[in-house]
């Protein structure tokens, strides 16, 4: 999110678990440099993402916009990702762009190091497609690593995510944009606030 208003009516009407703030510049949505967006959302776990950001940028940002989770949306690596841990002693979402099949003997090596995987569709961009990914691909998923559901998710999907849920208690949170914004950044909190209520059955 982006607008410091916008952010204000989120935190009235929907108190989210967590609020992502996008720190990559070709981005819509890029945040920039101003703390008015982490004053208006001081209540809420600000996740800042990240693609393939040097350690020193990440760690200034997280001082300077009181981070509480690191999203990795790049092809950072094992080592990165530990030392983006060690050094900031914050949560880590890694994310893996799914397509027609996985491999889970790569996210292996991240378990260690990682708080939650992040599931979102392939593109050849990082994100931001407005499409799912076949979800079935999920049940085979051999970790007990709790990880997170992105990926074009709208209020249509609200009954398979719940059958989804009774079948991988793994599914620990939902990662929603593109299908929930009036334009890049903007977010339509009357419509999250519904799919927030229709989840909370």
């Amino acid at each position: 999110m982006v607008h410091p208003q916008n952010i204000q009516e989120l935190v009235n009407e929907v108190n989210p678990d967590w609020m992502g703030m996008i720190f990559y510049p070709p981005s819509p949505r890029y945040v920039g440099t101003s703390g008015e967006i982490a004053s208006a959302a001081r209540s809420l776990d600000k996740v800042g993402v990240f693609v393939n950001e040097p350690l020193s940028s990440v760690l200034e940002k997280v001082a300077l916009f009181g981070l509480k989770v690191l999203q990795l949306h790049g092809n950072e690596s094992v080592e990165e990702v530990r030392l983006l841990k060690e050094k900031s002693g914050l949560e880590i979402f890694k994310v893996f762009k799914i397509g027609n099949k996985i491999d889970w003997e790569l996210l292996r090596p991240y378990l260690p190091w990682v708080d939650y995987f992040l599931f979102d569709t392939y593109t050849e961009y990082h994100g931001g497609s407005g499409k799912t990914f076949d979800w079935s691909l999920l049940k085979n998923y051999p970790y007990e690593k709790p990880f997170i559901l992105s990926g074009g998710i709208g209020i249509e999907e609200v009954q398979a995510i719940l059958d989804l849920k009774k079948q991988m208690p793994q599914l620990a949170g939902l990662d929603i944009n593109s299908r929930f914004e009036i334009a890049p950044g903007l977010k339509d909190i009357p419509k999250i606030k519904a799919f927030k209520k229709q989840l909370m059955v």
